[in-house]
C-alpha cells in the first residue's frame, strides 16, 4: 500500500499513464498556470491525509477527467524553486484516452524517447529517465 502523507504540502503526485503501445501521456500547462507551456506529467498535491494513490485518481479526475489504475513508484524528485516540495511520479493506466482540459491546453501519447524532445517541466525530466531506465530492466 502506498503511503499516506502526513502533510498534504510536502509532497506533490504525479502520473506516468502508458498505453499498450507503450507510449505515455503528456499534458502542457496552459497559459494560466504556473509554468505555462511546459508539458508534465499531470497530478498535483494530496489533500490532508489522502494517499498517493487516492491523489493521484483525484486529481486526474478533477483536471482531465479520466480514471486510473495506479501501480508502483517511479522515482522522486525535488521540484525546483518551491521550498523543499517533492515530486512523486506512480505508474498508472487508463481506458479513458480522450482527456477533458481544465488546466492544460495540450495533451499528447508519445513514446518515452520522443518525450525527451518536448520542452518537460524540470522536475519531470528525471522522472522521465528514471522511467525510462525501470522499463529497460
Amino acid at each position: 500500500m502506498l503511503e499516506t502523507l502526513k502533510e498534504a504540502n510536502q509532497v506533490v503526485v504525479c502520473g506516468i499513464v502508458e498505453d499498450a503501445q507503450g507510449r505515455i501521456f503528456l499534458a502542457r500547462r496552459g497559459a494560466n498556470q504556473p509554468l505555462a507551456g511546459y508539458w508534465e506529467f499531470p497530478g498535483g498535491k494530496a489533500e490532508p491525509g489522502e494517499g498517493l494513490e487516492a491523489a493521484l485518481c483525484r486529481e486526474f479526475r478533477e483536471e482531465l477527467s479520466m480514471g486510473l489504475r495506479v501501480g508502483e513508484e517511479i522515482g522522486r524528485t525535488p521540484i525546483p524553486g518551491n521550498g523543499g516540495l517533492e515530486l512523486v511520479a506512480l505508474r498508472a493506466w487508463t481506458d479513458d484516452e480522450s482527456p477533458v482540459l481544465t488546466v492544460h491546453d495540450r495533451w499528447c501519447w508519445v513514446s518515452p524517447p520522443e518525450a525527451r524532445g518536448l520542452e518537460l517541466a524540470p522536475a519531470d525530466i528525471p522522472l522521465l529517465e528514471a522511467f525510462i531506465a525501470a522499463r529497460s530492466e
